[in-house]
């Protein structure tokens, strides 16, 4: 069996006036189906001036049922905002990166990032 890695667009946002599209990455692999980064859901009040237009993940495409571990790349509110879909799957992340995220000011929506039955 080969390994497939499909791009999901999951997210619209406009960063400085140019349209940035939030993709996140299935990878079928023999062993497992891993979900890298969960992209955004809903507006928050700290998003609003980048106008995000996330998609349904009924729309994506994707069985998310399927999916047996989600990795993060990093914390942003971009990249782990749909962690919550996946309360009770492994969710990986560096361990200075998880530091970072619920210690540091500013740095992404932390609601997000300890969303219930996550971990």
């Amino acid at each position: 069996m080969s390994i497939t890695i499909t791009p999901v667009l999951v997210a619209d946002l406009v960063v400085e006036g140019e349209p940035m599209p939030v993709y996140v990455h299935v990878i079928d692999h023999p062993d497992a189906r891993v979900l890298v980064d969960t992209g955004m859901r809903e507006p928050h009040r700290l998003t609003v001036d980048l106008h995000p237009r996330p998609r349904p993940a009924a729309e994506w495409g994707v069985d998310l049922t399927g999916i047996d571990l989600v990795v993060n790349t990093h914390l942003h509110f971009d990249h782990c905002g749909n962690n919550h879909l996946f309360a009770g799957t492994p969710i990986h992340v560096q361990r200075q990166e998880l530091d970072d995220a619920l210690t540091l000011d500013d740095y992404t929506i932390r609601e997000w990032v300890e969303a219930s039955g996550v971990q």
